[in-house]
């Protein structure tokens, strides 16, 4: 292509770029799609929730990006990486972090751009993860000028989303700038709301998990305690508690009566966590003594009730599962821990009965099939046990426990 009297390269005859556009948007699709289902598939091999959008960008606004750019920098240094891009919109900040990892391993980043880092404090402006990712070539040897082999990956949270979007229409697509200080500093003010928001939303995430990490660890000492197995699959013994708790009551000081309940929550978490089951208990129950919502009651009760269980304080337990599966019908826990605190009081058809409900809220966890296969075997119920730990196996292939019992069951049996 001969270039003008300014050394500059002409831009494409429109008609002819226009029909060269239709001709090779089906396959600028098909590379798409590809992309959609190799990006869809990570992020559900990592259980992330996000959504995907993708596009081939229109004809006419290809048209006026390249006028646009020829003006600023020249057509000699025009490129559209654009062309081909896809968005990814996630809930919560750190799962912009783990997709920009799985991007960066799995595809050829040739650049990246965090959005927000051109921003001084002073300024308004959307904060977004840009990536340039290289994709396969077309089929044929024609492809539209200044294109190239990548597409724009766009990684966002919901609230930048719309933050992106407002913002496109106000100032990206207006002919009418923004002189006036105060509506800037109005703008500023909205992208600043919203970026506190999308901290405040991971911040909530995360204390979520940390209080859900607890509780699995509040199970898991007590689940170790009570289905522990020696050679001869006997439910463990209680250890002796002597020396770490006090049957004495321990009062719970007053500051902490003022404390918010995600505070007092923690504390008990943390007592139980580390084996004080006496001192949680009192814990649960001041939070007990609030005015809470029926779910929440449900989740206090339930610890409340393994606490009793670990201080071998068996049916007072049960008697915290009742309410528990009272205030909240449909907590599975509640449900299981009732039919190992049934089995321990060696009743078993109650315990059975448990466990019965639990699978049948949740047919494809394993606790339902593992809780019952244990109590079968209490029972001298071999042949069912053993159904019920093929079952939790085929569910958690790795659950050591089940395959022992496993073993155990197949000498009893053959």
């Amino acid at each position: 292509m001969k270039t003008d009297e300014n050394g500059q390269f002409p831009l494409p005859d429109r008609g002819a770029t226009q029909k060269l556009y239709t001709e090779l948007r089906p396959d600028y699709e098909l590379i798409l799609q590809d992309l959609y289902q190799q990006l869809r598939k990570l992020a559900e091999e990592e259980s992330l929730s996000v959504t995907i959008k993708y596009r081939v960008k229109r004809f006419d606004n290809y048209c006026e990006k390249l006028v646009r750019l020829s003006r600023l920098q020249g057509s000699d240094m025009l490129q559209i990486t654009d062309l081909l891009g896809i968005r990814i919109i996630c809930p919560f900040l750190e799962e912009l972090e783990t997709i920009e990892q799985l991007i960066s391993q799995k595809f050829e980043i040739l650049e990246m751009e965090h959005k927000a880092e051109q921003h001084s404090f002073r300024e308004f402006g959307y904060d977004s993860v840009h990536l340039l990712i290289r994709t396969r070539s077309l089929n044929g040897e024609d492809q539209l000028p200044y294109s190239c082999d990548v597409c724009e990956v766009q990684l966002r949270t919901i609230l930048q989303e719309a933050w992106a979007e407002v913002e496109h229409e106000l100032v990206y697509k207006s002919d009418i700038s923004i002189p006036n200080h105060s509506i800037r500093r109005k703008l500023a003010s909205l992208n600043a709301s919203l970026t506190l928001s999308d901290l405040i939303f991971q911040e909530i995430r995360d204390y979520q998990k940390e209080i859900r990490q607890r509780g699995l660890k509040c199970r898991q000492d007590v689940e170790s305690m009570s289905c522990a197995y020696n050679d001869d699959i006997d439910i463990a013994q209680i250890p002796d508690l002597g020396e770490t708790d006090s049957d004495e009551e321990i009062p719970i000081p007053e500051y902490l009566s003022s404390k918010k309940l995600e505070k007092l929550m923690f504390s008990a978490l943390e007592a139980h966590s580390n084996n004080q089951f006496r001192q949680a208990v009192n814990f649960y129950s001041a939070i007990l003594h609030m005015k809470l919502d029926s779910a929440i009651r449900s989740l206090i009760y339930n610890h409340r009730g393994m606490a009793l269980f670990a201080l071998a304080e068996y049916q007072k337990g049960v008697d915290d599962f009742d309410k528990s599966i009272e205030h909240s019908t449909d907590n599975t826990r509640a449900w299981s821990n009732r039919g190992l605190a049934y089995r321990v009081l060696e009743k078993f058809d109650q315990s059975l009965e448990d466990y019965d409900r639990v699978i049948e809220m949740n047919p494809q966890q394993y606790e339902g099939y593992w809780g019952r296969a244990q109590t079968c075997f209490e029972m001298k119920l071999f042949s069912r046990a053993l159904s019920d730990c093929h079952k939790t196996i085929e569910r958690n292939a790795d659950f050591t426990p089940a395959l022992e019992l496993e073993k155990t069951l197949r000498r009893q049996l053959f």
